[in-house]
């Protein structure tokens, strides 16, 4: 065999070596996260939370945390008014002969439930911008306006 043929073989075997590994890097990356969405979520609220409560002023936090806390009870309550009305959609949806003003109620319905939810969202925010200075509120909308 000549030098060309070695050289070209050596790094034939080298690339798919690597490429093994980085498939394998993937694989097995993969299996080893942890992977429960209702924890995920609340760990990554938790998280938000946390990173929030940093940037407010020490005097501030109690009452932000408090009403955070209030909004995330509302959301798991209002989690099973949501369910509720999408199976009814659904329910709508699907039966025969389709009514499209009973549908349209149905959608309406899922739309209020989530539109109170985002005001309430928003009612927060806007309830504590009332006491943060300019700087603050910078700091709070990047934080919030980021995603992940």
């Amino acid at each position: 065999m000549n030098k060309k043929m070695r050289v070209f073989i050596s790094i034939s075997v080298l690339l798919n070596a690597l490429l093994v590994g980085a498939v394998m890097g993937k694989v097995m990356g993969g299996m080893s996260k942890h992977h429960d969405d209702r924890n995920h979520a609340s760990s990554h609220t938790d998280k938000r939370l946390s990173k929030l409560l940093q940037v407010l002023p020490a005097e501030k936090r109690g009452s932000f945390e408090k009403r955070f806390t209030d909004l995330k009870e509302l959301k798991r309550i209002e989690r099973n008014e949501m369910k509720i009305a999408r199976k009814h959609l659904m329910a709508v949806f699907e039966q025969e002969p389709f009514d499209k003003d009973t549908y349209q109620k149905a959608v309406m319905s899922l739309n209020n439930l989530h539109q109170g939810q985002v005001e309430k969202h928003m009612m927060l925010m806007s309830d504590m911008a009332e006491y943060l200075s300019p700087k603050e509120r910078k700091q709070l909308a990047r934080m919030i306006m980021k995603r992940k």
